[in-house]
């Protein structure tokens, strides 16, 4: 039986090495020139045993970064992690990268990560665990609060930074990085991609080729047993990270692979199920059946969809944000059931489904303007309103969603709703 770690109380898994590291960095500013070790490590296990692995330095022997270059990226760090400056950080890491160009390639690949996690996070992710979301976290189990504070958005240079990294972690010299550099690398670059504006996506079909087999890759790489099939090395990484699961399946739906879409699904509804979390499997149990909602096979579609909508009466929780995404995801997938029901010629019962969806929209309107007068009268103060972030199960439709939404085919577009569906519900809708 393989282990199952425990549900992490957000929307992924978090890199908590860094902080740890800033520490030992401060409490031990000597020269990394004599350091000597056996087994490569990372910037995370500290600047002295990261910047001169003995293993490269036999083979090219790199002229040791200079103390000017140690002190540089310890103050951008500093920065980073001790004053939580992130406009001030990205200036100095873009000045550390360059200073290290003559590095192992290892080592450049690790700034550049450290680097693009700063590029690239929209915002940390305010839970009620009051957790946080990064984009190209490396697979861990043990997320740690961290304050708010204020991140950079650019996924189109986070990708080039991924991929200048992943060019060095498959190079010559690579091979010496530490094992979960690679697929963090290719989850990052994934994230990264499905972060672009979705006009960009539209215009260039390679990208969301490109996102899921990053996603893909990254499983694989992260599996913890040596199994004969993909397949089974993909369930594996699934159950290490269903978050990651779950954006492959949505990958998969913005590329046109319905079928490997929802058998993704139904792998990341298994993952999170297996972990206790009901919330997040019948999240993506519904958007299985919006997959094949998509294709011919609509008797399995519909079944699907049934058996979603069905097991939300089972969800529980103090999570209000998160229940109210799994009630939003519902009432989507009940407008999805009744254009099906509807193409299929079942007018009455996809007029009741219709019906039963736009109720639910209602009802969660109602709940949250129950909840802000409730939070206005206690004298809170204003709730700070973040963009959302374009990849995550944590950022799917929540409160504003409501069946007159759905008539605008932009905001069906953001759901990834396959065209095929669109149309059938665009027939539903006019006639209806």
């Amino acid at each position: 039986m393989m282990d199952v770690p425990s549900p992490p109380a957000t929307g992924t898994y978090i890199d908590t090495d860094a902080n740890m590291s800033i520490q030992r960095i401060l409490n031990n500013p000597s020269s990394t020139a004599t350091n000597s070790r056996s087994q490569p490590t990372l910037l995370s296990q500290g600047i002295r045993d990261f910047l001169v692995p003995p293993a490269f330095a036999a083979e090219s022997k790199p002229k040791p970064p200079s103390n000017d270059e140690i002190k540089l990226l310890r103050e951008a760090l500093g920065t980073l992690y001790g004053e939580r400056n992130p406009d001030k950080a990205l200036e100095l890491l873009t000045k550390a990268v360059a200073s290290w160009e003559r590095q192992a390639p290892d080592e450049r690949a690790a700034l550049f990560r450290v680097r693009v996690q700063k590029e690239e996070t929209k915002r940390m992710a305010h839970r009620h665990s009051r957790n946080y979301i990064q984009i190209g976290a490396p697979f861990s189990h043990h997320p740690i609060p961290h304050p708010p504070i204020k991140e950079l958005l650019d996924a189109e240079a986070a990708k080039g930074d991924y991929d200048t990294t992943i060019t060095l972690l498959t190079g010559p010299g690579g091979n010496l990085a530490d094992p979960d550099e690679l697929p963090a690398a290719y989850l990052g670059r994934a994230r990264s991609i499905r972060s672009l504006p979705s006009i960009t996506l539209s215009q260039n079909a390679n990208l969301s080729k490109q996102a899921s087999s990053d996603y893909q890759k990254a499983l694989r790489l992260t599996s913890r047993e040596e199994w004969d099939t993909n397949d089974e090395m993909e369930a594996d990484g699934a159950q290490r990270n269903p978050y990651a699961a779950w954006e492959w399946g949505m990958a998969l739906r913005n590329d046109g692979q319905l079928d490997k879409a929802a058998q993704t699904h139904i792998l990341a509804s298994e993952s999170f199920k297996e972990i206790g979390d009901r919330a997040r499997s019948v999240i993506s149990k519904l958007d299985a059946g919006i997959d094949l909602a998509g294709t011919e096979n609509v008797g399995e579609a519909v079944k699907i969809l049934k058996e979603g909508i069905k097991s939300t009466t089972l969800v529980e929780g103090r999570d209000i944000d998160l229940l109210q995404r799994v009630i939003a995801k519902e009432g989507e997938a009940r407008v999805a059931l009744a254009s099906l029901l509807w193409s299929n010629n079942e007018k009455a019962a996809a007029e009741a489904e219709l019906g039963e969806a736009c109720g639910r929209f209602d009802q969660l309107q109602a709940d949250a303007d129950v909840r802000e007068k409730a939070r206005i009268k206690s004298g809170a103060g204003p709730l700070v309103k973040m963009k959302k972030l374009a990849f995550t199960i944590d950022d799917t439709v929540g409160t504003e969603g409501s069946c007159s939404r759905f008539k605008s085919d932009k905001f069906l577009d953001s759901l990834s709703w396959p065209k095929s569906l669109q149309d059938k519900f665009a027939k539903l809708n006019k006639l209806a």
